[in-house]
């Protein structure tokens, strides 16, 4: 039986590849809503897709939904702006689905307590899309830091952007948790995974755009970059990490992750479950506070 999905924020910058996790996997989307109605992309997946411009009728059309034994919700999928992700994640459980949230799950370590409350309450789960734990040479960086005593890291996490980003709500600090949250929450987190956690960490350069600093932990040094600023003029990134000077590329299949991340996900691999992948949440915050000193 195909797996029934809705988005919220289907017109935002990555519900797209939600959109082909979602159609590559044979789901099917029953609903929608974004509050832009610049939303035609939908028809190149599903075209016959519930769309809804208000919020009030789309969880309206949820709730209908979520009282049918036979037509209920799999998965609520979540592609807002990351100041709104912790109301939309209670939306999705009280209308008794399953929710997969875009990272960051939220930008405020303090709202996980009550989130991780519902999601037990309401008997669901709470995934979170954190598509460098499955990244194509993940098992080969294990292979080089297995069995080593102590390993120093050099990880550079380039994600071009142009100047609409300085003007959207991923350049507005109250709205994204910045450049940390918003893009630095894949480098966190694949540290974290890798490695353990950290032991403590430093800073060296940091403004709206770039921060640079170092990462300890029992068993590693890693130095690492993120920037938003492009190395080249035509915008092209860099995302790898060198580990005893061998260099690993973490771009690879980056792009078209997301349908793996969905394929764990609808096989219940606990991997994205938010509970196990929030220590980057804390660990961005105890940074911010540094930088806010």
């Amino acid at each position: 039986m195909k797996k029934k999905f809705a988005i919220i924020g289907v017109g935002g910058y990555v519900a797209n590849k939600h959109l082909e996790a979602i159609k590559s996997l044979n789901g099917e989307l029953v609903a929608c809503c974004d509050i832009n109605d610049s939303v035609g992309i939908i028809d190149s997946y599903f075209p016959n897709a519930n769309y809804f411009k208000e919020i009030s009728g789309f969880e309206e059309y949820l709730k209908d939904l979520s009282k049918s034994s036979t037509k209920g919700l799999d998965y609520f999928v979540i592609c807002t702006p990351n100041h709104l992700h912790d109301y939309h994640i209670e939306m999705g459980l009280r209308n008794n689905s399953n929710v997969i949230c875009e990272k960051p799950i939220v930008t405020n370590p303090n709202l996980l307590k009550n989130l991780f409350k519902l999601e037990n309450s309401y008997k669901k789960n709470i995934f979170c899309i954190l598509q460098l734990r499955q990244n194509k040479n993940i098992e080969l960086i294990k292979n080089e830091i297995e069995n080593k005593d102590f390993v120093k890291c050099n990880l550079e996490y380039i994600t071009p952007r142009g100047n609409w980003y300085d003007y959207s709500w991923k350049g507005n600090e109250k709205l994204s948790g910045g450049i940390l949250f918003n893009i630095g929450v894949h480098l966190f987190d694949f540290l974290l995974y890798l490695f353990g956690d950290y032991e403590s960490f430093k800073l060296e350069k940091k403004n709206k755009r770039n921060i640079t600093g170092t990462l300890y932990f029992s068993k590693a040094e890693v130095n690492w970059k993120l920037s938003l600023d492009s190395i080249e003029k035509s915008m092209k990134g860099r995302r790898e990490i060198i580990i005893n000077k061998k260099k690993f590329d973490l771009t690879k299949n980056f792009h078209s992750s997301h349908i793996n991340c969905y394929e764990s996900i609808l096989n219940n691999d606990e991997i994205f479950l938010a509970k196990n992948a929030c220590k980057a949440i804390y660990l961005i915050n105890e940074i911010k506070k540094v930088i806010n000193e």
